[in-house]
C-alpha cells in the first residue's frame, strides 16, 4: 500500500546503477543526522564502496542467459549467482545493464537482493493465492509471478495507495510478460479486504476451507451490504463490496470478488523511512537533500510510520488463511520499524509463530541485546 502520494522519486530500473561512492557524511542534512543518532544507526554504512547490483532471470521467458553469458554481456568477470534463487549479482560492469541483450529482450530484470529474499521467504507454490500488500514499484510482483508460473492456479494480487506507482507496476508486469495471473488494486492496504480470485479464467479455484473466524472487512456484517442484487440471465450477481481493479489480466478481470477463502501467502513489504535504501540515499547528494527531507524526514510522517506499519501487518494477518505465511519486511535499519514491530505483533497475535528464514548463505547483520524470541528476524546491510 502505503507509498506517500507526494513522493516524487520513483523506482526506475534504468536509473539504478552500480555505485562506487566517495560520499561525504558532512553533507547529510541535520534532520537525517539526528534521525540516525536517535536510532543508533552508524552513518558509516553510507560510505560503502562498490555497491553491487542484482538481477533476476525472467523465468517466463525462454533461452535464458547463463552465468558466462552475463559476464560476456556485462563485460566483467565479477558476476556471481545467488544460491537457488535465479539471482545474479555483478560489479565493475563495463557495459550498462540497460544496454545488454538479456535486458533489452526482457530475459532479466533488476531487483534488490533483500527484496528478492523477502519474496523467497514466502516459499511459494504453484497454487498459492498471494497478496502483495505494498506492491509498488513492481519488481517483487514480477518475481512472485515467475515463481507461481502458469501451470497451477496461483495468482498474485498487488495493492498500492498511489495509482502513479501502480502504473509503474502495470508497466513492469506487461514489459516482462508475467501478468497472466496478476491483478492490481488502487487501495489503502490497511483496509483492503478483497478476497483472492475464485477463478482463473473459466476454471474454478478449489481450495481447502481456509476461512478465519474474524471478518476481514470491518463493515462485512452491515445488513445493508448483505442484500443480494437481482440476477438475470444477462447480468451476473454483483458484490456490494466489489472494487474495480486498477488493472487485471484477462484471466482475472471478471472475478466476482465473493470467494469465501483467504490468501495462502501475504507479503507486507511496508512503507518506511527508507534509510536502508542505500543506493537511493546516495543519489540524493546529486538530486538534492531538500527532496529527501520532504519525502522521508517529515516530522508528522516519522511520528506515525510505525502505526501505519502495524496497521498493515494487522490487515495482512486478517487476509491470511489459517496456517498461512506472512512476511514482514522494510528497507529501514531502525529497530522500531523492524524488531519492535515484530515483537508488538507477536504480543497481540498469540496464534502467530515466528519461523526461520533461509538467508541464502548471506552473512546477516547482528544486533546486540536482541530478545531471543526474535532470533528468526533477519537483517542485512551492504557491509
Amino acid at each position: 500500500m502505503s507509498s506517500d502520494p507526494e513522493e516524487t522519486q520513483d523506482y526506475n530500473e534504468e536509473s539504478i546503477t552500480e555505485t562506487t561512492t566517495t560520499f561525504n557524511l558532512d553533507n547529510l542534512p541535520s534532520s537525517f543526522q539526528k534521525f540516525l543518532k536517535d536510532n543508533a544507526i552508524d552513518p558509516q554504512i553510507y560510505t560503502v564502496v562498490d555497491l553491487p547490483r542484482y538481477i533476476r532471470l525472467n523465468t517466463h521467458s525462454n533461452n535464458l542467459p547463463t552465468l558466462n553469458d552475463l559476464k560476456t554481456q556485462l563485460n566483467t568477470t565479477h558476476v556471481w549467482q545467488v544460491k537457488k534463487s535465479g539471482l545474479f549479482g555483478f560489479l565493475n560492469a563495463k557495459q550498462r545493464l540497460v544496454d545488454i541483450e538479456a535486458y533489452k529482450t526482457h530475459k532479466v530484470f533488476g531487483i534488490d537482493l533483500s527484496s528478492a529474499m523477502a519474496v523467497d521467504a514466502l516459499e511459494l507454490e504453484s497454487n498459492d493465492q498471494v497478496l502483495d500488500l505494498c506492491c509498488a514499484p513492481g519488481a517483487k510482483l514480477c518475481m512472485i509471478a515467475n515463481l507461481l508460473g502458469n501451470d497451477g492456479d496461483g495468482t498474485v494480487t498487488g495493492v498500492d495507495i498511489a495509482n502513479h506507482r501502480l502504473a509503474t507496476c502495470r508497466s513492469m508486469v506487461k514489459k516482462y510478460s508475467v501478468g497472466n495471473r496478476v491483478r492490481l488494486f488502487d487501495a489503502d492496504g490497511t483496509t483492503f479486504c478483497i478476497p483472492p480470485p475464485s477463478r482463473v479464467g473459466g476454471r474454478m479455484i478449489v481450495k481447502e476451507d481456509n476461512k478465519k473466524d474474524d471478518d476481514h472487512c470491518d463493515h462485512k456484517n452491515d445488513e445493508s451490504l448483505q442484500q443480494e442484487q437481482p440476477v438475470t440471465k444477462k447480468r451476473r450477481k454483483t458484490n456490494k463490496n466489489e472494487q474495480k481493479p486498477f488493472w487485471a489480466s484477462k484471466l482475472l478481470r471478471f472475478d466476482t470478488q465473493d470467494s469465501p477463502h483467504l490468501y495462502d501467502k501475504v507479503l507486507v513489504d511496508a512503507e518506511c523511512t527508507h534509510d536502508g535504501s542505500i543506493s537511493h540515499i546516495l543519489k540524493y547528494e546529486k538530486w538534492g537533500w531538500d527532496a529527501f527531507e520532504k519525502n522521508f524526514m517529515n516530522p508528522d510522517r516519522l511520528s506515525t510510520i510505525c502505526e501505519l506499519q502495524r496497521n498493515l501487518m494487522k490487515q495482512g494477518w486478517k487476509m491470511l488463511k489459517e496456517k498461512g505465511t506472512m512476511v514482514y519486511s522494510t528497507c529501514s535499519l531502525t529497530i522500531q520499524q523492524n524488531e519492535s514491530n515484530v515483537e508488538w505483533f507477536l504480543n497481540h497475535y498469540p496464534d502467530a509463530q515466528l519461523e526461520p528464514v533461509d538467508s541464502l548463505d548471506i552473512s546477516r547483520a547482528k544486533l546486540k541485546n536482541t530478545d531471543p524470541s526474535l532470533s528468526h528476524c533477519v537483517r542485512f546491510d551492504p557491509l
